[in-house]
C-alpha cells in the first residue's frame, strides 16, 4: 500500500508532464515555431519542468491552476474531436475554432475565472441553520448551539475575518459555542494559534465555548510543528475553551455534550469507543457529541445521543473532490443532515478551507443548530 502511495502520484505527475508538453507545443505551433526542431522541443520541456516544480512545490494553488487547465483543455479536445468528424462527414473546416482550440487560451481563462470565483466563495462565510426536535424534557426556550469547524486557521482567514465572523454568530446569541477540530493546522504559528484561540475564547454565549481535536490541530503531517500539543491545549484553557478529549460536560442537569478524540489525532494513545463513552451517562438528558470526523453513525445511533455535530470533510472543498468522496464513501456522511432512527447527525462544511485560500466544491459556513421540544 505505501509503494502505492509514491507510484500512483509518480504515474499521474509523468502523465500530466507530457499532456503539458504537447498543450504547450500546440500553442506554440500557431506562431509558426517548429516545434519538432531539438532546440524548441528542450525549451518546452523546461517550461513544463518549472511548472510542475512551482506546482508540486508545496502542492498549493499552482497545482490546483495546472489540473483545472488541464481538465478544461481535456473538455475542449473532445469537442475538437467532434468538430473533426463533423467536419470530415460535412467536408467543413473549422478555422476560427482551430485557432481558438489551438492557442490555448481558453482554458487558461476559464480557469481563473473559476479560482477567481473560488477564492471569494471561500472568504463568503454563510450561516446555515438546522431545526432540532426533541421528545425529552429540557427548558422551554431549547438551547442554540452555534458551531465552528476547519478554521485551518494561517490558511485564508485572518484576525479580521474572524473577528467579523464571531460577531456575526455573537448577533444570534448562541447558548454555548462548539469548535468541532481543525482550528490550527500544520501552517499555523505559534503566535497565530495563541491568536485564534484568543478569539474564539472572547465569543459570549451563555454556557460557553468547547473544543474537540481535528486530525490536523496538533501539526501532525509537519516535520517541524510550530506548537506542541500541551501548548496548544495551555492556550485554549487559558482563554476559557473548554477542551473535551473523552469527556462529559453537563449543563443545567438537562444537556449533556460529549467530546470525543479525534481518529487520527488519538492515534498514539487510542481514544474511548462510543459505547464506553456513554454508558454512564443518562439518557433521559439530551446528548450532544461532538466527533471531528462523522464516523461511527451506525454504531452511534443504536447507543443513546441524540445529535453528532461533525467536521472533516469540508464537503470536498473543491470541485468535484466532494462528488468523488461521496462516490468512494470516503466519508460516512459528506456534508448535511442525515436521520438514522432517534439519532440526528450534522455535517458541516467548514469555516475556511485547507492548504488552499479557494473553494469551488462547497461554501463557507457556520452552523446555528435549536433544539427544542417537540411540541
Amino acid at each position: 500500500m505505501n509503494i502505492l502511495y509514491f507510484i500512483l502520484p509518480a504515474f499521474l505527475m509523468i502523465i500530466v508532464s507530457i499532456y503539458l508538453y504537447y498543450y504547450i507545443a500546440r500553442a506554440i505551433s500557431i506562431s509558426k515555431i517548429n516545434v519538432k526542431k531539438k532546440r524548441v522541443k528542450l525549451i518546452i520541456i523546461a517550461i513544463v519542468i518549472i511548472i510542475m516544480y512551482f506546482s508540486l512545490r508545496d502542492l498549493g494553488v499552482g497545482v490546483v491552476a495546472v489540473l483545472h487547465i488541464i481538465t478544461i483543455s481535456l473538455l475542449m479536445d473532445l469537442i475538437n474531436y467532434i468538430f473533426k468528424l463533423v467536419g470530415r462527414r460535412r467536408n467543413i473546416t473549422f478555422y476560427k475554432w482551430k485557432i481558438v482550440y489551438n492557442s490555448g487560451i481558453v482554458p487558461i481563462i476559464v480557469s481563473v475565472i473559476i479560482l477567481a470565483y473560488g477564492y471569494w466563495n471561500m472568504n463568503n462565510i454563510v450561516e446555515s441553520d438546522y431545526m432540532i426536535y426533541t421528545n425529552k424534557d429540557i427548558r422551554e426556550e431549547g438551547y442554540r448551539v452555534a458551531m465552528i469547524s476547519d478554521l485551518h486557521y494561517g490558511t485564508v482567514m485572518n484576525s479580521e475575518k474572524l473577528q467579523k465572523a464571531c460577531a456575526e454568530i455573537e448577533k444570534s446569541a448562541p447558548d454555548m459555542v462548539v469548535l468541532c477540530g481543525d482550528i490550527v493546522d500544520e501552517k499555523t504559528n505559534l503566535e497565530q494559534m495563541q491568536e485564534v484561540a484568543e478569539i474564539l475564547g472572547s465569543i459570549k454565549s451563555k454556557f460557553g465555548v468547547f473544543y474537540v481535536y481535528g486530525n490536523h490541530d496538533d501539526a501532525r503531517y509537519s516535520s517541524i510543528p510550530s506548537y506542541t500539543k500541551g501548548e496548544l491545549w495551555n492556550e485554549l484553557s487559558s482563554n476559557n475553551i473548554r477542551v473535551l478529549v473523552d469527556q462529559s460536560y453537563e449543563i443545567n442537569d438537562e444537556f449533556i455534550i460529549i467530546g470525543r478524540d479525534d481518529e487520527g489525532f488519538s492515534k498514539e494513545e487510542g481514544r474511548k469507543s462510543s459505547e464506553d463513552l456513554i454508558a454512564n451517562i443518562d439518557k433521559n438528558k439530551i446528548i450532544l457529541l461532538l466527533d471531528h470526523q462523522p464516523s461511527n453513525l451506525d454504531e452511534n445511533s443504536f447507543l443513546g445521543y441524540d445529535l453528532q455535530l461533525s467536521g472533516h470533510t469540508h464537503k470536498g472543498q473543491i470541485w468535484p473532490c466532494g462528488l468523488i468522496s461521496e462516490l468512494f464513501n470516503f466519508n460516512e456522511l459528506e456534508y448535511g443532515y442525515e436521520k438514522i432512527g432517534n439519532y440526528e447527525v450534522i455535517v458541516s462544511s467548514g469555516i475556511s478551507g485547507w492548504n488552499y485560500p479557494i473553494r469551488t466544491g462547497s461554501k463557507s459556513e457556520y452552523l446555528i443548530v435549536d433544539i427544542k421540544n417537540k411540541v
